[in-house]
């Protein structure tokens, strides 16, 4: 079979050994992303229920972020 998993990316014959492959064909391997880690700690903060409906997590770069609230506060304080 030629698929190719769409969870690992791999196909079952690279597995088969009765089809040439390797039952070791691959290792796992661990990587932590900082700014996956970062979404994944937010999202713990966003409601259950209807208040956390529609709620995405992103990631902005600090520059963009501290623009974007010295322009809030500019404009809370002329209002």
């Amino acid at each position: 079979m030629r698929a190719t998993c769409v969870s690992c990316g791999t196909r079952s014959d690279e597995w088969d050994e009765d089809a040439g492959g390797d039952r070791f064909a691959y290792v796992s391997s661990t990587s932590r992303c900082p700014g996956c880690e970062l979404i994944a700690h937010e999202r713990e903060h966003v409601p259950d229920g209807p208040h956390g409906f529609g709620v995405k997590v992103g990631l902005l770069p600090r520059a963009v972020y501290e623009l974007r609230t010295r322009a809030r506060e500019i404009r809370d304080h002329r209002e």
